[in-house]
């Protein structure tokens, strides 16, 4: 089998593996991408990402902690690390609706992201369920925060709120921020 022939089968079976939910969790384990696509199973996700670029999709990398990893890093240094595709550009508020999404669910989890991040990643899930109660009818809060923590957006413990690994895939924190508070990306 030729290199590239032998690229091409490693990148179709990459994009096989993350476009396909087959967790709980989207996304793949960089040991799982070893596992099934064998050594240089990074330069076949780089090239997936490459080729679904024209489509407004991409791969991102994203630690333990929640951080993003670039594309520099060693293949054994990802073992722990999630891949997933997610789009390179956000959706627009309709296109949000019908991804499932109510115009409510937005407002909450845009209500309780910020208020995490504006308390430094941690707040009190009490002081959370309060602000939503000024906006929200009290049935719908406790309803709100366990669909987040569910879909990963944001964990729980010992009544703490932080960030979840989700929010740290599909948002970019920063432009998060800009849109939220209005200010200038440099300032944050």
């Amino acid at each position: 089998m030729s290199r590239r022939i032998d690229m091409e089968t490693k990148m179709r079976r990459a994009a096989q593996l993350l476009f396909y939910k087959h967790h709980r969790e989207p996304g793949v384990k960089g040991w799982e991408l070893r596992r099934s696509l064998g050594r240089g199973y990074l330069k076949a996700v780089k090239a997936l990402d490459t080729y679904i670029q024209p489509i407004g999709l991409r791969v991102r990398i994203i630690g333990k902690e929640g951080e993003e990893i670039g594309w520099d890093v060693d293949e054994d240094s990802l073992s722990s690390a999630r891949f997933y595709v997610v789009l390179r550009e956000p959706l627009r508020l309709y296109d949000v609706s019908t991804a499932g999404w109510s115009i409510d669910d937005v407002a909450g989890l845009t209500i309780v992201l910020a208020t995490i991040i504006s308390r430094r990643g941690k707040v009190d899930r009490k002081k959370v369920e309060e602000l939503l109660k000024e906006k929200f009818p009290e049935w719908k809060v406790e309803t709100y925060i366990e669909r987040y923590k569910r879909r990963g957006y944001i964990e729980e413990e010992n009544g703490v709120l932080t960030l979840g690994w989700r929010t740290y895939a599909e948002v970019d924190i920063e432009k998060f921020l800009h849109y939220v508070v209005g200010a200038p990306t440099e300032e944050l």
